[in-house]
């Protein structure tokens, strides 16, 4: 194994998983790769942490290996990390949407990786929503931690695609730098281990442990594009309860159409859930694993939106907070949703721009069907 004897750091969570259950550092360590470091993304190493909870630096229980936190006041790996190191490995289970900040996260690791000219190991995994892309593309202004290239929320990627394509376009900092690429290259550059059998047309659903602690199911996952919006809303998407993302609701949203009752309470994965204690009224949206989504579903948040400026009470906060548009990745939805437009006008808004994104994706494709609307079912 090229990895033998190596010095490496692992870019790992509690999804980092062999097909026996096997944790990716402890199958390394057995294979005398020589683990110097675990850097954490959200959630932590074990994913322990709280969705947005800052995650502290520590040491494995099990390894006695350091673990370096990747969210919270450090996003990038500095240069004294890279130190003595080989290689850098991620592994990592994504959800394939823009504001799922593991990401992001590996992004940062791609630009420390090639200033440092440590080569890159992505272990890839299937896509659970790599059959269909959708969504606006984020807009210059608006980078963050939940959105930081100009990629629509349902991208499409695999990890080792999305790797690819930040890469390819240069849209890192360290990127553009011409010597620094060269000297990455020679030592490795980017390695990706293709996902074995996987197809864009094909709907992923292997999963041994949930990607996130509020994403327990893979309709959760589904719906997770259509949902998230409300985070930067008056509107609860289910956190503190059994099913977080497949649900949606507020105390005031109480009219026709919303039923569905839940009341929020604190559990393993949200301390402090929007509303809690409180009765919320709104909507139990499917949990069908025999129809995966082929587009975002718009009208949630259109409807919700239209109820509450007709029908919310003046003690309802304000509709928007300052997450949405770090959310939404530009002014755009905002003021579709202010100017009365309907959801099919807003999708047909961004359809032109998401036909652009799909003929560059294509072109960084390991896996058939990249940007195929149709597929079909496990």
């Amino acid at each position: 194994m090229k990895l033998t004897e190596k010095s490496v750091a692992v870019v790992a969570n509690a999804t980092s998983l062999l097909p026996n259950g096997t944790h990716t550092v402890d199958h390394l360590i057995s294979l005398s790769v020589d683990v110097q470091q675990v850097w954490a993304p959200e959630h932590g190493f074990r994913g322990e942490a709280d969705a947005g909870e800052h995650v502290e630096d520590g040491r494995d229980p099990k390894t006695g290996i350091p673990i370096k936190s990747l969210y919270g006041k450090t996003k990038r790996p500095p240069t004294d990390w890279l130190e003595g190191l080989d290689w850098v490995i991620y592994d990592i289970q994504d959800v394939g949407v823009r504001f799922y900040t593991y990401s992001t996260t590996l992004s940062y690791v791609i630009d420390a990786c090639v200033e440092a000219g440590v080569p890159l190991m992505i272990m890839d995994r299937g896509n659970p929503n790599g059959h269909y892309i959708d969504g606006p593309i984020l807009k210059p202004g608006f980078e963050s931690m939940v959105g930081l290239h100009p990629i629509p929320v349902v991208h499409g990627l695999s990890m080792g695609e999305y790797a690819s394509i930040v890469y390819g376009e240069h849209w890192m900092p360290s990127t553009e730098n011409e010597e620094w690429r060269t000297a990455f290259e020679k030592k490795g550059g980017i390695e990706v281990i293709h996902c074995k059998g996987y197809s864009h047309r094909e709907v992923f659903k292997e999963f041994q442990v949930p990607p996130s602690p509020n994403l327990r199911s893979i309709a959760a996952i589904w719906h997770y594009p259509s949902l998230c919006y409300f985070e930067g809303t008056p509107i609860s998407c289910g956190r503190g309860t059994d099913a977080p993302f497949t649900r949606f609701g507020a105390p005031w949203l109480d009219g026709e159409g919303y039923e569905h009752q839940f009341k929020p309470a604190p559990d393993h994965g949200s301390k402090y859930p929007k509303f809690q204690g409180e009765q919320c009224v709104g909507v139990q949206l499917s949990q069908d694993l025999s129809a995966a989504p082929k587009e975002i579903d718009w009208n949630h948040l259109f409807d919700a939106y239209a109820y509450w400026k007709e029908n919310a009470p003046q003690e309802a906060p304000e509709f928007f907070n300052a997450f949405f548009k770090k959310l939404a990745g530009s002014n755009e939805l905002q003021s579709a949703l202010e100017s009365g437009m309907s959801a099919q006008e807003w999708v047909e808004s961004y359809y032109r721009e998401l036909y652009q994104y799909k003929q560059k994706a294509y072109e960084y494709a390991l896996y058939p069907h990249l940007g195929v609307e149709t597929y079909k079912s496990n």
